[in-house]
C-alpha cells in the first residue's frame, strides 16, 4: 500500500467508481451560503482523487482542501505532484487512531470525504467518531465510500493458510473489511454512524463488477494495494502472484477468452458502502433520498 508511483497508476478501480458517485453526490453536499468550504479528505493515497475529482467542483472561494493519509511516503509522493496547488494541504493523520486527532484539525472542516479507505479499519464506530469530530461544531457533512467485501479479501485469507505465506501473513484479518462476512453491512455501518451522533444518515449497498483487462493490469492493481509485498523478500514477489493468479483462478473470477494467458479477463464483483450523513444539519433542502438520482444500471449486474 505504500509503493505510491504504483499505486497513481494502477488505481482504476478506485478512481472509476469515486468520479462517478461525485459527480452523484456533488449537489447533495451542504456548502457553505459564503462559499468558504474547507474539506479534508481521508485515505487520500497519492492525491489523484482528491485533485482530480473533488478539488474540481469546490465552490470558487473554498478555504482550503487537505489530503489525508496514515502512509508518509504517500503524503510525500501527494506533495510532490500537487504541492502547486492553490489552498491545498497534505498531511499524514491516522483515521483509526484512539487517541486525540491534532488540535490544529479538530472541528475545522465541514465536509469529510472518503474513498476506498474505511475498509482497512478494524474499528470504523472509532474512525467514524474522529470523522465526526473533524467537522465543525456548528455542523458538516461526510461522504464515505468503501469495500464491504472483495474475492481479494477471500483471496487474502486462503494464501495465509499455505505454509509457503502464512508466516508473512500471521495479522491477515487485520486487512479484510469488518463487514466482508456481514449479513447486512447497510444497516451495520447505519447503525454505527447513528450511534456516533451522525444525522440524516443515507447508506447505499451496491453490487458491482469490474473487470480487469488483462493479467498484468490485475498484477499491478493488487501490487499497488497489497498489504503483504512489503514484508516479502522482493525474490518471492513473483512467486507470491502467481499464487494469488492461481487461487483467484479456482474462484472462478477468470475469463479465459483468448489464447494468450497474458490477454485473461479477470472478474472482480464487490459490493460497495456509499454512506453520507450530517452533523447537525444546516438547512436541508429534501430528504436526502429525494436529492440523489437513481443510479444507472450496469452492463453484467443483477
Amino acid at each position: 500500500m505504500n509503493q505510491a508511483c504504483l499505486y497513481h497508476r494502477a488505481n482504476q478501480v478506485q478512481r472509476h467508481d469515486a468520479e462517478q458517485i461525485i459527480k452523484e453526490y456533488s449537489n447533495i453536499l451542504q456548502w457553505r451560503s459564503d462559499g468558504s468550504d474547507a474539506l479534508l479528505d481521508v485515505g487520500s493515497g497519492s492525491g489523484d482523487v482528491l485533485m482530480d475529482f473533488i478539488y474540481t467542483i469546490m465552490p470558487p472561494k473554498f478555504k482550503r482542501i487537505v489530503g489525508s493519509d496514515i502512509s508518509p511516503k504517500m503524503i510525500n509522493y501527494a506533495k510532490n505532484v500537487y504541492n502547486l496547488k492553490e489552498r491545498c494541504d497534505f498531511r499524514v493523520l491516522d483515521i483509526g487512531t484512539e487517541r486525540d486527532i491534532p488540535n490544529d484539525m479538530k472541528q475545522q472542516f465541514d465536509h469529510v470525504t472518503s474513498f476506498y479507505c474505511l475498509h482497512w479499519i478494524q474499528n470504523q464506530r472509532q474512525a467514524l467518531q474522529n470523522i465526526y469530530n473533524l467537522l465543525r461544531v456548528e455542523g458538516g457533512d461526510c461522504l464515505l465510500v468503501f469495500l464491504a467485501a472483495n474475492p481479494i479479501f477471500d483471496v487474502y485469507k486462503l494464501l495465509s493458510k499455505s505454509s509457503k505465506w502464512s508466516n508473512y501473513m500471521k495479522d491477515v484479518d487485520q486487512f479484510i473489511s469488518p463487514l466482508h462476512y456481514s449479513n447486512d453491512p447497510k444497516l451495520e455501518f447505519s447503525a454505527m454512524l447513528k450511534a456516533v451522533g451522525f444525522s440524516n444518515v443515507h447508506v447505499e449497498l451496491k453490487h458491482k463488477v469490474y473487470v480487469y483487462e488483462g493479467l498484468e493490469i490485475l498484477k499491478d492493481n493488487v501490487k499497488a494495494v497489497c498489504p503483504f509485498l512489503d514484508r516479502i523478500p522482493l525474490s518471492l514477489h513473483d512467486s507470491f502472484m502467481d499464487d494469488f493468479i492461481n487461487i483467484v483462478t479456482s474462484l472462478d473470477l477468470r475469463q479465459d477468452h483468448h489464447s494468450n494467458e497474458l490477454d485473461y479477463t479477470f472478474n472482480s464483483p464487490y459490493k460497495l458502502v456509499i454512506a453520507y450523513a450530517q452533523k447537525s444539519p444546516r438547512n436541508v433542502r429534501a430528504s436526502i433520498s429525494d436529492m440523489i438520482s437513481p443510479s444507472k444500471v450496469e452492463k453484467g449486474l443483477n
